[in-house]
Formats: C-alpha cells, sequence, structure tokens
C-alpha cells in the first residue's frame, strides 16, 4: 500500500515499474517507480529487510515516498549505460531502468 494520498493531490496511478534498483548518497534500495498525472513518485517498502521479514512471516509492503518529482521537471543523466536521476542537485543511481520508455 502507497504512504501517499493521492486523492488529496488529485493524482492517479499512470504506470508503474517495479523492483527498480536505486542507490541514494550510499544507501540502496529495490523500487517501485509510479508515473501519475502530475510526478514521478519513487517508493521504496520500509518493511524490506526487516529482522522477522525473512522467518516466514508475512509482512504486508508499506511503501513510503523516497523521493518526488514533478512530472515537467525531470532531469537526468545517462553516464556509461547508467542513468542518473537528479533530484535536488543530487544525483540518484537507478540500475537497468529506462526512464524514456517509461515518460511516453
Amino acid at each position: 500500500m502507497y504512504n501517499y494520498d493521492f486523492k488529496k493531490t488529485h493524482e492517479s496511478i499512470l504506470k508503474e515499474a517495479r523492483d527498480v534498483n536505486v542507490k541514494v548518497d550510499k544507501e540502496y534500495f529495490q523500487t517501485i517507480f509510479v508515473l501519475t498525472e502530475k510526478n514521478l513518485l519513487v517508493f521504496y517498502d520500509i518493511n524490506r529487510g526487516n529482522p522477522i521479514w525473512g522467518v516466514g512471516t508475512y509482512i504486508p509492503p508499506s511503501l513510503d515516498l523516497l523521493f518526488s518529482v514533478p512530472r515537467n521537471n525531470v532531469v537526468y543523466e545517462i553516464i556509461d549505460n547508467n542513468l542518473y536521476l537528479i533530484v535536488n542537485n543530487q544525483k540518484n543511481n537507478c540500475y537497468d531502468f529506462d526512464l524514456e520508455e517509461f515518460l511516453k
């Protein structure tokens, strides 16, 4: 479940891409990219990696917003076949993800 109020922001999910590996600073996340009418949203499961997550107990996903970029202000670079999404002057490495295709 996404921890984001789509009704409040008058948005709906147009597209999503799951299991996108992203490096922010020195931390790695397995994320879900969500495209709405207004924003590109990047979520991660805060329950993933929880110690009881791997002992046969099912913990439902709790998807928190990692970062958001207005759809008309998405800035990125491709360096050595890696996509770097630039958010707040910070380069976030998005491994094996075709952002151009996703935004179409």
